[in-house]
């Protein structure tokens, strides 16, 4: 499937997301990759653009945009929270449940998909800073009896999938019987090793494969590799460090009040269906994960800041490879997308998208602005919505003045854009080819 770009250069950007399931497709726009991110000086969280002295008035615009995204394109709500050298801003929109009318809160938690890849590829990069593992590990040294059921699976390393090299089947691409198992079974609680069996004896590929069951196998590495519990692992040397007291992982952790609903139109009859119940065990590693905007800012802060991972290990994770469609790279669980031909002056992201059961959710870093973006919504939409988009539209056109931050000189010139653009069986997207 193949992006459109429209009039003014306006792409067509379906979320911006990279789903637990979905497979981006893009147009080529040239992209300097840095050799380094630099340390983000990033305001305080408690701050509300309260260096700009119009931030009043920016503040009013962003309700406004956000009230508008949400009358147009209607999810029930969303919440939107943006880190400045100016200052920052939550703002919410909507409700958090359609049958009692709560109003969203910029606290509340929200399933965040895919996003969950980036924290499993910090646990394990952290891992390999310890010399408890290497990159370059081969499977089979960790996990002999996967390794020996997948196609060449010997020669797969942990680095390849992370990145989505192992060529390792996608166990939600279209074709994969766990599509309807997880329709027909929506409660099923499901273990790791009943997960990556859907990739058994399938073709490797050599191509790039979208790592849905490569994080799997990197959540069983994990917990091979430190003896516990991959929630535990991520808790400790992720949740915890960076006081994110609203971050978990489902089915593994008990979430507390404050959970949103989260609704899909199933039948396609313009309804909305509250599919809340829908046990996430099946996304595990690759996407089971629960936070609200305050978190996966702070948390964004943190990875781009250089306070989670040593600068090498930073470099690694920011070392992209192509998927073999145009415009699309991805490195250790994050991608790198030049937002240009969609906000111009906005220059490049690093970060990554999500989708779950009646969720959306989006967290990105935009280097040369030195700006942080995340979203969360309570719906999957069939059309293109994404409220952080025209925040940072205003952001720019309004807020957001002086001159872009320098970066470092490139290192790769890549063509780059991310558009998710997949369709869900009943409650799983799987790949569009």
């Amino acid at each position: 499937m193949k992006l459109n770009q429209e009039s003014k250069g306006k792409v067509n950007f379906k979320l911006v997301y990279q789903t637990t399931a979905t497979i981006a497709a893009a147009v080529a726009i040239s992209l300097s990759l840095p050799k380094n991110v630099s340390a983000a000086n990033l305001t305080d969280t408690s701050n509300i653009l309260s260096a700009d002295p119009g931030s009043d008035n920016l503040a009013r615009q962003f309700q406004i945009t956000l009230d508008q995204a949400v009358t147009d394109k209607i999810p029930p709500g969303t919440t939107v929270g943006i880190i400045t050298p100016q200052g920052t801003w939550f703002g919410t929109s909507g409700v958090s449940n359609l049958a009692t009318r709560t109003p969203v809160t910029p606290g509340d938690r929200f399933p965040i998909g895919s996003i969950t890849k980036t924290f499993t590829a910090i646990a394990l990069l952290k891992l390999a800073q310890e010399g408890k593992l290497s990159l370059d590990d081969s499977l089979s040294q960790w996990l002999p009896e996967i390794a020996a059921n997948l196609s060449d699976g010997e020669n797969v390393t942990i680095r390849q999938i992370l990145n989505g090299t192992s060529g390792i089947y996608n166990f939600l691409d279209d074709d994969s019987p766990i599509n309807q198992e997880i329709l027909n079974n929506p409660l099923r609680d499901w273990q790791p090793e009943e997960i990556v069996q859907y990739a058994y004896d399938k073709p490797r590929s050599s191509s790039w494969v979208y790592p849905n069951t490569g994080f799997i196998l990197a959540g069983m590495v994990i917990e091979k590799a430190t003896g516990s519990n991959l929630a535990e692992e991520i808790r400790d040397r992720i949740i915890a460090p960076l006081g994110l007291n609203n971050t978990f992982f489902a089915q593994e952790e008990k979430i507390p009040g404050g959970f949103v609903n989260g609704y899909r139109d199933i039948d396609g009859n313009g309804s909305l269906d509250d599919v809340s119940a829908v046990n996430l065990s099946w996304a595990w590693a690759a996407g089971a994960m629960v936070s609200n905007t305050q978190d996966l800012s702070q948390f964004s802060k943190a990875l781009f800041g250089g306070e989670l991972l040593s600068q090498d290990s930073l470099n690694q994770m920011l070392t992209f490879n192509s998927t073999g469609d145009d415009g699309i790279d991805y490195g250790l669980g994050l991608y790198s997308v030049d937002f240009d031909p969609l906000i111009p002056g906005l220059g490049r992201g690093f970060g990554h998208g999500g989708d779950a059961p009646g969720h959306n959710a989006f967290m990105f870093y935009f280097p040369e602005r030195d700006i942080t973006v995340v979203s969360l919504q309570n719906s999957q939409p069939p059309n293109d919505v994404n409220p952080a988009i025209p925040i940072l539209e205003t952001l720019l056109e309004e807020g957001h003045r002086g001159n872009p931050k320098s970066v470092p000189e490139p290192s790769i010139v890549i063509g780059l854009t991310i558009v998710g653009a997949g369709k869900l069986l009943g409650y799983v997207r799987s790949r569009q080819k």
